[in-house]
């Protein structure tokens, strides 16, 4: 009997068949245009909670592993000779989503922004597989057009083609077991006595700020929204200075009246690099992106810019327009 798409993706969704326990070694390699930017290797050990992922750098020779098991995530990176470790209780633990949950969540997020067709049913190792194409409904999005490759049983992406602008990403399993035998040393990493376990809190690193003290981390005023229309909730400091990122970004958290979260205004210097692509869309009178998939907002003005992420569903673009023709500079609040 045949089956679409949507009824693959609606059992995916109401099945309660989930791997908890598998070992894979998976190969991904990216393209830039016809240029071979990253190629590397992955091999999982996963058995409940407990993940283990060894990374193999096949351009750079590097090797790196990340041990986690729910309440400890250690990461050693092999060539260099550095290690950190990070408590993960203090942010209620981490469990991965199951493969199922992955697939689910993805076609989730893309539901509004793409269509997906059954292509046909392939062989891939020893597993029968759903070949799923999935295209953008517009260009210049995040999430381009893909095709998966997923185990008829477990709902495991055994194969992923992603393309988005001039970038191809290709990430196959080579080797897939889902009744692994682990023996105890799979779940430790051998680091060296000379080499220092350096502890991570997880701290991002932001500070709450005045509106004054924010201006002059980022060296100007700044625009925010009128206390007309939302309520500003907090404004926090995020200090990426030294980093690749290397600036001080701005994050304002804003709510209805009634402090129901609304959206989150992030402010920082116009990156060189990253320009506004041209679009029929202009926020007080600038060129703008809309991001669908994340209900996201981008435009430069006066050196700065400005991504809104909307959190509340219900408002609509009319509505974000209007939010923005009426923004005040920092310095007048």
């Amino acid at each position: 009997m045949k089956v679409s798409a949507e009824e693959i993706i609606h059992n995916a969704i109401e099945s309660d068949k989930d791997i908890t326990n598998y070992a894979g070694v998976s190969e991904t390699k990216i393209f830039e245009g016809e240029e071979l930017i990253e190629h590397f290797t992955m091999e999982e050990n996963v058995e409940g909670q407990k993940r283990k992922i060894i990374s193999n750098d096949k351009l750079l020779g590097n090797q790196s592993e990340v041990l986690n098991d729910g309440e400890k995530m250690l990461m050693y990176d092999k060539e260099n000779g550095i290690a950190h470790e990070m408590d993960l209780s203090e942010l209620g633990g981490f469990t991965a989503p199951s493969p199922r949950e992955q697939f689910t969540t993805m076609m989730d997020i893309i539901q509004d922004s793409h269509t997906h067709e059954l292509v046909g049913e392939e062989k891939i190792l020893e597993f029968d597989t759903y070949h799923i194409q999935i295209e953008a409904n517009e260009s210049g999005g995040l999430i381009g057009d893909m095709e998966v490759w997923i185990d008829k049983k477990t709902w495991f992406i055994v194969k992923l083609i992603s393309e988005t602008g001039d970038s191809r990403t290709e990430s196959t399993y080579t080797e897939l077991d889902f009744s692994p035998k682990f023996t105890e040393d799979v779940f430790t990493i051998d680091i060296p006595d000379d080499v220092e376990i350096e502890t991570l809190d997880g701290d991002l690193g932001e500070t709450s700020v005045t509106l004054e003290e924010a201006s002059e981390a980022l060296g100007q005023d700044f625009l925010l929204f009128s206390h007309d229309n939302t309520e500003l909730l907090s404004v926090e400091l995020y200090d990426f200075s030294g980093g690749e990122l290397d600036r001080n970004e701005i994050v304002m958290n804003y709510g209805s009246k009634e402090g129901t979260p609304l959206a989150s205004l992030s402010v920082f210097p116009t990156p060189e690099d990253m320009e506004i692509e041209a679009s029929n869309l202009e926020i007080r009178g600038n060129p703008a992106e809309h991001e669908e998939i994340i209900n996201g907002y981008t435009w430069d003005e006066e050196g700065l810019r400005y991504s809104l992420l909307i959190e509340d569903p219900s408002v609509d673009e009319e509505e974000i327009l209007n939010w923005t023709e009426n923004m005040v500079l920092s310095s007048e609040e």
